[in-house]
């Protein structure tokens, strides 16, 4: 199977998987934002910030390193296999040890026990690690159906039996464990063509390390600034004001994180593959760039325009300080989904570094301005900074990767114009048509406008955009002979 054709299988086979997924998630935390309260959302976010932090030092970029590395695997991946799971015990054993000093710093005495509990996911998700990544570097994207959907529905089928039982905040612990166990089970079930031997190779552990270290380097300062605002949050306004923040938070960035679990899992192997074809690469980009857009814009426009009916009548008005920090963010989330690709043509074009750089002027920013922020303007002075500095790095990104491509500002106007303006143009018809059905918080009237936005933006799409048609037609080709063989 030719290259383009794994990466249509690939996008389509993750397609699938991201949007059945991002289903299950939003109809579970509708029903448990229903049942539980924010301070509840607090306290889960306030443990999973150091539980995600010390993730980064199990994986060491090791994931990266292997679908990068060209020949046979074998070898790296025992090595990658044991390395993992020795790294995620002593890290189970961080965590545990220091529960008590992230408690007194949240000044929440529970969050001990959450956090100590918690924790166990790390050695339970480090048991999965080197198959997904030898899925990934395959472009086997069909064959993580399977871990990918199940644990998902798993976890609200428990959460919300624990919820009903009023169990609070260890409903949504104990469905995490669940959830973790499950998919790493799942990962030996769909890659038996490989199973870990006691083999530990020195020079491939540093052969890893040796391009991990950029993509870990990166990814704790990227940590750092993603959650530098959840800590102020948490720690300033308190665990109420954090779990609300973190609704807002995620709703908004719901394109970017789908996207980027749709469009980054597929573009970097696939990059890998031509990364010394820049002019192919260049091609491929600006047209992944011209599609992301497409999904990813009409629905920031149609979430700020809509997040007020959203929120209130959905989540209820337990949320609704939630309303203007998940119109600020939107714009926040489009730009993720924009840059997801960018990140791609970093790593792989052998510029891994490239991403530590731009993480520093995150973070230097981030860290200058939060907490005046914070302290004097709440989630909305937070909201507005992380939303400006996301605009300075997605500048920079993009002429970094124009250094490495060849790219042109032209390019990028040329992908983007026709997605914002038809985007903005679907939504202001939606709005228009929610105005006169009904009051601000109608959940019928919500329905029917957002069902117009789709209606008029994807029929708008497929009159404007003959690219896009001559695409979904090869697409469908592509993915019913993947989908035969």
């Amino acid at each position: 199977m030719t290259l383009r054709r794994q990466a249509t299988a690939g996008v389509f086979w993750v397609g699938i998987s991201t949007a059945v997924n991002t289903v299950f998630r939003m109809l579970i935390r509708y029903v448990l934002v229903r049942m539980l309260l924010p301070g509840q959302f607090g306290l889960v976010a306030m443990a999973s910030m150091a539980i995600d932090f010390l993730q980064m030092f199990r994986e060491m970029g090791f994931s990266s390193a292997l679908i990068y590395r060209k020949g046979d695997v074998r070898k790296a991946a025992d090595t990658m296999f044991i390395s993992v799971m020795v790294i995620a015990l002593v890290l189970f054993g961080l965590a545990y040890l220091s529960a008590p000093l992230v408690a007194v710093f949240f000044r929440a005495p529970e969050l001990t026990s959450v956090l100590r509990v918690l924790a166990v996911s790390i050695v339970v998700s480090a048991f999965g690690q080197v198959q997904f990544s030898l899925l990934a570097k395959e472009l086997a994207f069909r064959e993580r159906l399977l871990p990918d959907l199940v644990p998902t529905i798993v976890y609200g089928v428990v959460a919300i039996a624990l919820a009903l039982r009023n169990m609070g905040v260890w409903s949504l612990v104990i469905a995490s464990l669940v959830d973790a166990a499950l998919t790493s089970l799942l990962s030996w079930l769909v890659v038996p063509w490989w199973r870990p031997t006691l083999h530990f190779d020195r020079q491939e552990a540093r052969d890893l390390f040796d391009y991990g270290k950029h993509i870990v380097g990166s990814s704790l300062l990227i940590y750092v600034i993603t959650n530098l605002d959840n800590t102020f949050v948490g720690r300033v306004l308190g665990e109420e004001a954090l779990g609300i923040y973190k609704v807002a938070y995620d709703q908004a960035n719901l394109p970017a994180t789908q996207i980027s679990k749709v469009i980054g899992q597929v573009l970097f192997p696939a990059y890998s593959k031509i990364q010394d074809d820049l002019e192919t690469m260049r091609r491929a980009f600006t047209r992944t760039l011209h599609y992301v857009a497409l999904m990813a814009t009409p629905v920031t426009f149609g979430m700020i325009a809509f997040a007020s009916p959203f929120i209130i009548t959905l989540y209820g008005t337990n949320w609704s300080a939630a309303v203007l920090p998940l119109q600020i963010l939107g714009v926040y989330g489009l730009l993720r989904s924009l840059a997801v690709n960018m990140g791609s043509v970093f790593r792989a074009g052998g510029k891994p570094q490239w991403l530590t750089y731009i993480a520093v002027f995150r973070l230097t920013v981030m860290g200058i301005f939060l907490y005046p922020a914070t302290r004097y303007y709440g989630l909305l002075g937070v909201s507005v900074l992380s939303t400006l500095v996301s605009v300075g790095d997605f500048l920079i990104s993009a002429r970094l990767t124009n250094a490495i491509i060849g790219g042109k500002l032209g390019d990028y106007v040329s992908a983007l114009w026709q997605p914002l303006v038809l985007s903005a143009t679907a939504t202001l018809a939606a709005k228009w048509f929610f105005d006169r059905l009904a009051g601000p918080h109608d959940f019928v009237a919500l329905v029917l406008a957002i069902t117009a936005l789709v209606i008029v933006y994807g029929t708008s799409v497929l009159v404007f955009d003959r690219d896009l048609r001559r695409f979904v037609a090869g697409l469908l080709i592509d993915a019913g002979q993947a989908g035969r063989r």
